[in-house]
């Protein structure tokens, strides 16, 4: 029996939520860069890309499962990775990971929707 699906150790949560941070910086700074210059609203759609990468980044951390390793049947719990071989367990993670990349498309929609939303 499963008692946590998760695939992914301290280091690798750490990498993730410095990409998550890093790329929410990127998104935030290119929204306030277009408003700043008075860039046309459609163009503002552009923040959507590196707010999910944020979304991704930082709900993989907290959520101690990767979705590329989700997708492939492995784990690496910071000692590289490894296959599983429970079926149970797989299942359970890719399902997280569906939940997951969900969760950072629509934040990404709702944030995209407010920069666009933004007056100039």
């Amino acid at each position: 029996m499963v008692t946590e699906a998760i695939n992914i150790g301290p280091r690798e949560r750490r990498k993730r939520r410095l990409m998550g941070v890093v790329a929410l910086t990127v998104g935030v700074g290119v929204a306030f860069v277009l408003v700043i210059m008075q860039a046309p609203r459609w163009s503002r759609a552009i923040v959507f890309f590196p707010i999910w990468i944020a979304g991704l980044g930082l709900i993989q951390s907290r959520e101690k499962t990767c979705i590329a390793l989700a997708a492939t049947g492995k784990r690496n719990m910071d000692a590289g990775e490894e296959s599983l071989d429970d079926e149970e367990l797989i299942e359970q993670l890719r399902g997280k990971a569906r939940r997951i990349n969900l969760r950072a498309l629509v934040t990404a929609g709702a944030i995209t929707l407010l920069a666009l939303l933004f007056p100039s």
